[in-house]
């Protein structure tokens, strides 16, 4: 009689369970496999989450079609298990989120299930480097991780970004990111699930490919609040997430930035984190270089169009007439074709191109936009225009009311306003010509102010003490709890109704009902753990109780999402 096992599996569906099959003979996590599924038994792909086991069912078990190839590595699949279980969302919604549908189709070497570790104790650096790309460091670091078998992921926090870098490099290397043609993504997913020497330059997405033994991961501008992923299914944090996907694999991990963000610095005074300070003494000169115009005293002169200042499209229009470009930062896209109109007004021979999503979602729309960058001498958008030599031509740069990022109600609100502002001062220090004019309702702030002084330490030290007040993150943990349907009423209705019923069941905890947003089709619920003893476990209590309450036909036309750490 031929032996039986049982294994789990998970379907690529947007479902919430797992699935236990039958099998007459052991495989390995991450295999591919074909399985009965439904009512029908109609044929699906499947992919083993668990070793082999025998056990004693009371339920019928329905057996395997086909066993296919291994896919996934042992590793990859505890990341993903990790994703699931930390961002609060299911492991087969993971997946249906994550991966490409055509990974199906590559052809696979044999993954071994016993790919040699790096067995050296791994570090997780924050390397202070205030130069605008790191691309000195990660020359010189790369170099020497490049001479016997590697893998190396580089991260960026915006595919403009990915392109600078991948041009700076000296090492041949692989952009990844949603735009990437189908086949360009076949081949990089088995190029590195075939164990190939490769350098991986990329955005958020580039976290999740099917890395057997990573060398090396480097974080660029590891406190860009672009990192956070605030839009899909799993609301996970790129930074964060890439150390634990290092402590999986034992290898390095460093995280590159002009100064640590908040929680960096927490990490570094708990020893979590070691400092490496690469920064250099380059002296700031400012020579009238940095203009700050005070909106107030513009608009008691009439001197403010209630968008742009004259003197602002004064030095914009004598730019043009002498052939300078200029780039404008504005913290929300829906400004843009305001400031366009108040620039348009005495444009003469203006060429201007908007930066916005809709314009880097396919290849050939990037690559085309950073050919003919040069054609325009006036480009608007958000901080991913900012600090990049691919757009080096544009020598002066003017910030638009960063301050107005406050309106997204974000605790993290001032750290990402001073990021913007120091960088932005900071790259005058690397590039002579450039110079910056900051339109600002908030002239004498501090927060401006030690960016203009270039005064990160103060700058953190104040918010860390303002947050240790106010029992904000590093202090505390923050999870929002969002529902979206287009329906407002049932929104607010269910919104509502849930906020009691998580107040009711976790009155030890801190609740806010943010209630629902502007366009009605969000309601917000905010909930604070002040003690962080056990939180894995009070996490988890949450989760079931979630799981639970979704289940009430009320939740049938809302998708919950849960965010860590929004």
């Amino acid at each position: 009689m031929r032996k039986k096992y049982l294994v789990d599996v998970i379907i690529p569906l947007p479902l919430s369970n797992y699935y236990t099959y039958l099998i007459h003979s052991k495989i390995d996590v991450g295999t591919i496999l074909k399985v009965p599924f439904g009512n029908n038994n109609e044929s699906i792909n499947a992919i083993t989450i668990s070793e082999c086991y025998e056990k004693k069912v009371s339920f019928p078990v329905k057996e395997i079609i086909s066993v296919n190839q291994r896919l996934f590595s042992n590793k990859q699949i505890k990341f993903y298990k990790w994703i699931s279980q930390y961002y609060m969302v299911e492991l087969p919604k993971v997946f249906n989120s994550l991966f490409p549908k055509h990974i199906f189709n590559i052809i696979s070497k044999k993954i071994s299930s016993n790919i040699s570790t790096n067995n050296e104790k791994f570090k997780s650096n924050i390397v202070v480097d205030e130069s605008p790309n790191f691309i000195s460091f990660l020359n010189k670091e790369i170099k020497s991780q490049t001479i016997k078998n590697y893998q190396i992921l580089i991260l960026t926090p915006n595919i403009l970004k990915s392109y600078e870098i991948k041009k700076k490099l000296k090492f041949k290397s692989y952009l990844f990111d949603s735009s990437r043609t189908e086949k360009e993504t076949k081949d990089i997913w088995g190029s590195v699930n075939n164990h190939q020497n490769i350098i991986i330059i990329g955005v958020k997405s580039a976290l999740f490919l099917p890395f057997s033994n990573l060398s090396c991961i480097y974080v660029l501008d590891e406190n860009d609040v672009s990192y956070k992923e605030s839009d899909k299914v799993i609301r996970f944090n790129t930074r964060d997430s890439a150390v634990m996907l290092s402590k999986i694999h034992s290898c390095n991990i460093n995280l590159l930035c002009n100064f640590p963000s908040i929680e960096s610095t927490n990490n570094i005074l708990d020893k979590k984190y070691q400092l490496v300070n690469k920064s250099k003494n380059i002296k700031l000169k400012q020579d009238n270089r940095i203009r700050v115009i005070n909106i107030l005293e513009n608009r008691i002169k009439e001197k403010y169009d209630g968008v742009l200042s004259d003197e602002i499209k004064m030095e914009i229009s004598s730019r043009i007439k002498k052939n300078k470009k200029i780039l404008i930062y504005s913290p929300f896209t829906s400004t843009i074709e305001d400031i366009k109109k108040s620039i348009s007004k005495n444009g003469k021979g203006l060429f201007l191109k908007e930066i916005i999503k809709k314009n880097l979602i396919s290849k050939s729309k990037i690559e085309r936009l950073i050919e003919n960058i040069n054609d325009y001498n006036v480009l608007i958008g958000n901080q991913s225009i900012l600090c990049n030599t691919l757009f080096d031509q544009f020598d002066m740069i003017v910030l638009i009311e960063p301050e107005k990022i406050r309106l997204k109600g974000n605790y993290k609100s001032n750290e990402i306003i001073f990021n913007l502002l120091y960088k932005s001062v900071n790259y005058l220090r690397y590039k002579d010509s450039i110079e910056v004019i900051i339109q600002t309702n908030e002239s004498q702030s501090s927060i401006l102010q030690n960016a203009l002084k270039l005064d990160y330490k103060s700058f953190i030290r104040g918010e860390l003490k303002e947050r240790k007040i106010f029992k904000f993150p590093p202090y505390s943990k923050i999870i929002k709890v969002e529902l979206n349907s287009p329906n407002k009423e049932n929104n607010s209705k269910v919104g509502s109704s849930l906020f009691k019923d998580l107040v009711k069941e976790f009155n030890d905890l801190e609740i806010s009902d943010i209630g629902i947003s502007s366009d009605g089709k969000k309601y917000d619920i905010i909930i604070k753990y002040i003690d962080l003893n056990n939180l894995k476990l009070k996490k988890e209590k949450l989760n079931i109780f979630l799981k639970k309450i979704k289940k009430d036909k009320k939740f049938n036309d809302i998708l919950l999402n849960i965010d860590i750490d929004p």
